[in-house]
């Protein structure tokens, strides 16, 4: 049994239905204002992960890969917030980064975000980010580690695990 970081979780994922599941359940719980950060390299299952978070959050459209557009907006019916599908694979320096309005983004207390490749802009995530850690196990198995620097968003996170996993 691997022994885990403090404030952190670890599960398996045995179909890209599955992770999207995970997604939903963590969606289902986002506060405003909360940021997930999503990692893993090309094809580990960040974007159908996201597609999940869209889903339990009630967004009205499904989450697309941002890859081109960079920044996504959804929208629900119930309210008026916002979450915000940002994509940072083609970013390459600052420039690009202070085009995209990023800080305003996160600064935004009626939004939540979730950010795929947030290696590229470390200094805009804030500490108490949700990180999920995607990594390639087979063709049709990833592990996910959830994790936050932040005691509010844990209790986030062990809702989460009670609503995933029963416990």
């Amino acid at each position: 049994m691997a022994i885990l970081e403090p404030l952190s979780i670890e599960c398996t994922s045995h179909s890209e239905t599955q992770t999207q599941r995970l997604g939903a359940r963590l969606g289902a719980l986002l506060p405003r204002h909360a940021v997930i950060a999503l990692h893993g390299p090309l094809g580990a299952g960040k974007t159908s992960f996201a597609r999940g978070v869209g889903a339990g959050w009630g967004a009205e459209q499904p989450l697309r890969s941002p890859t081109f557009t960079l920044v996504q907006a959804h929208h629900r019916r119930r309210d008026d917030a916002v979450l915000y599908h940002i994509d940072l694979y083609r970013v390459e320096d600052e420039r690009d980064l202070a085009s995209l309005g990023l800080e305003e983004i996160l600064d935004d207390e009626n939004s939540a975000c979730l950010i795929e490749w947030p290696e590229r802009a470390p200094g805009l995530i804030p500490p108490e980010a949700i990180h999920v850690k995607l990594a390639l196990v087979s063709d049709t198995r990833r592990q996910l580690t959830f994790s936050t620097q932040d005691a509010q968003t844990w209790q986030v996170l062990l809702a989460f695990r009670k609503s995933a996993f029963g416990v």
